[in-house]
């Protein structure tokens, strides 16, 4: 008489099998989406600081992009408001973004804030180097943003 399906030597063989390659292939898989998620960060704050510049020369004003460190960083992007400018308001234009909840990264930097007067220029005569760090600490990138304002890496 001829069975039809698996042992279950069979099974056990296959599911060992299935447990030695997922053992093999996990640590890569989370290396690589850690290592993503730093780059994704420093994409983020480069984008950040581009539109912080880029506002500056639209709306004729001064426009910052801040950081906030600790445990929850931060960045977001602020200028003059564009209609009914009053004293001492700005307009959050970009949103508050939590980069290390999102990308579950830390971030560190020089300074925070970079400022940029109405030509698109840092008015703050400094290189801003803002790091991260992922849960690996070999997964870092930066970024650098350059005295005249300029995103370079």
């Amino acid at each position: 008489m001829r069975r039809l399906g698996f042992t279950t030597i069979e099974l056990i063989i296959v599911i060992v099998m299935i447990g030695v390659l997922a053992s093999i292939g996990f640590p890569k898989i989370r290396g690589a989406l850690d290592k993503t998620n730093v780059r994704s960060a420093r994409v983020s704050i480069a984008t950040f600081a581009s539109t912080a510049r880029a506002l500056a020369t639209q709306r004729g004003c001064r426009a910052v992009v801040h950081f906030a460190g600790g445990s929850s960083s931060q960045a977001w992007v602020t200028a003059c408001p564009r209609y009914a400018a009053g004293a001492g308001t700005v307009d959050t234009v970009a949103m508050i973004d939590d980069v290390s909840g999102r990308f579950n990264v830390t971030m560190a930097y020089t300074r925070d804030s970079v400022q940029y007067d109405p030509r698109g220029l840092s008015m703050d005569n400094a290189t801003t180097v803002v790091t991260f760090t992922g849960n690996a600490a070999s997964n870092t990138d930066s970024v650098t943003i350059n005295p005249l304002g300029k995103v370079v890496r």
